[in-house]
């Protein structure tokens, strides 16, 4: 019994020495299996693998890069259709309301120096009047043109 006994008895400093060796055994092999690896310029799958991720990662962000330019050119050029589209737009409202107000005085000059004006012709210059408010226009057409039209006697058609 006192052999069990003794057998069961643990020397734990030998035992935590015996633990130290073999844990610093194990670390001086991985460095010398390390320095023949950079040594002799061994690559291990793990190496590769990592070697290929990597090169993945840089294509990856490669693309990244030209897809943003791609699409900060993309936005700049619809800034500059939008940009352009405003001004087309300003400008031809501005035509719009020039021939308009041409158009409104020529029939005023007409019906003025008829000295009446007819249903049709009323029409014509009235439905003018409302395009041209529409259009941006309102300058002179509510001040004289149309208190003037309107003060003129209605002649029937024959």
């Amino acid at each position: 019994m006192n052999e069990i006994h003794e057998l069961t008895k643990i020397d734990y400093t030998l035992l935590l020495l015996f633990l130290f060796a073999f844990l610093l055994g194990i670390k001086e092999m991985l460095e010398i299996v390390s320095y023949f690896k950079k040594k002799f310029r061994i690559k291990t799958g793990l190496d590769l693998d990592k070697e290929s991720a990597e090169s993945r990662i840089r294509k990856l962000e490669e693309h990244d890069k030209w897809q943003y330019s791609e699409i900060s050119k993309i936005s700049k050029g619809v800034e500059d259709i939008k940009e352009r589209l405003a001004f087309r737009e300003v400008k031809d409202k501005e035509k719009t309301v020039a021939t308009l107000r041409t158009q409104l005085y020529d029939l005023h000059n007409k019906f003025m120096e008829q000295k009446s004006i007819d249903k049709s012709g009323l029409k014509t210059f009235l439905e003018l009047g409302k395009i041209y408010e529409s259009a941006g226009g309102n300058d002179i057409y509510h001040d004289k043109l149309k208190p003037e039209i309107m003060n003129l006697p209605i002649k029937d058609q024959q």
